[in-house]
């Protein structure tokens, strides 16, 4: 009896010592509000940041791994304009472009929607690279294929930037970068590859609004919420799909400008902005 006793005690022990080295994380801020993309990013080879894009300021902050401010209000070259041309940061990186691991810099462009300005950008404002009308090759499955193809790769001469430019040709202009890109640098599946694959429209509308998931999954459970211009919540419901299509109705609401987020499963899958006129 004694030694049974003594193996529940010791048993207890355990299972709170496991239970002690689970921690969670606290969110101290809401990251997921609409206006703002938040995912982790891999600025070299040992250093992660979270990376909180704010569309509404054209701005951007990079915070550590315990919430704590890393780099604040960094403004990017020109308007994200996520509807007319997708325009985002991509590709953080301490060494990828200049080799000087005192400084952050990052790639802003298009990814492959058409021909856009193309920089490479200091987080301190400097420019170091433009030009101002190029195509940001990237797609999943291009002719039909299963290759993944992306404006940066990993070589064995090196990391290959791949641009194409001047406007209006075929030519492939390809430079030699100073790095290496670190593993996981970028997770464009979760964020930008989900960004070209929903698309609502009309925007502007008059109240009626369609919703289009290409890669739609029917086992998902899709949902939306709406928020005016301060951020508060003004709809949030579940969306009925046929045949990849949903709609919903807002032409209850006043003119003006509103942001919306889509859920998949409980995860915010997408953001955007909205144009009431009717």
């Amino acid at each position: 009896m004694k030694k049974l006793l003594l193996f529940c005690i010791a048993l207890i022990i355990h299972i709170l010592k496991t239970e002690a080295q689970i921690t969670r994380d606290t969110i101290i801020q809401p990251w997921n509000s609409i206006g703002y993309d938040f995912y982790p990013v891999q600025i070299s080879s040992s250093e992660t940041k979270y990376y909180i894009q704010d569309t509404l300021t054209n701005s951007f902050n990079l915070y550590n791994l315990d919430f704590t401010p890393f780099m604040l209000n960094i403004s990017v070259p020109e308007p994200y304009l996520p509807f007319s041309a997708n325009m985002e940061v991509m590709y953080l990186s301490r060494t990828l472009f200049d080799c000087d691991s005192t400084n952050i810099e990052y790639a802003y462009s298009a990814f492959g929607n058409g021909f856009h300005p193309f920089y490479i950008m200091r987080t301190d404002g400097t420019q170091l690279f433009k030009l101002d009308s190029a195509l940001t090759p990237y797609c999943f499955g291009c002719l039909n294929g299963s290759q993944d193809q992306r404006p940066i790769i990993s070589t064995n001469s090196g990391s290959k930037l791949f641009l194409y430019y001047p406007k209006n040709t075929n030519n492939l202009n390809i430079f030699s970068l100073c790095g290496t890109l670190p593993p996981t640098l970028y997770n464009l599946e979760s964020e930008i590859f989900q960004q070209h694959f929903v698309s609502i429209s009309p925007n502007p509308t008059t109240g009626q609004l369609t919703i289009e998931i290409n890669n739609f999954r029917s086992a998902n459970d899709y949902s939306i919420s709406l928020f005016d211009s301060n951020l508060r919540e003004l709809l949030n419901q579940k969306l009925i799909f046929f045949n990849e299509t949903s709609s919903i109705d807002i032409s209850t609401f006043s003119n003006g400008v509103y942001y919306y987020s889509i859920y998949s499963n409980g995860s915010r899958y997408h953001s955007g902005k909205i144009v009431l006129l009717k």
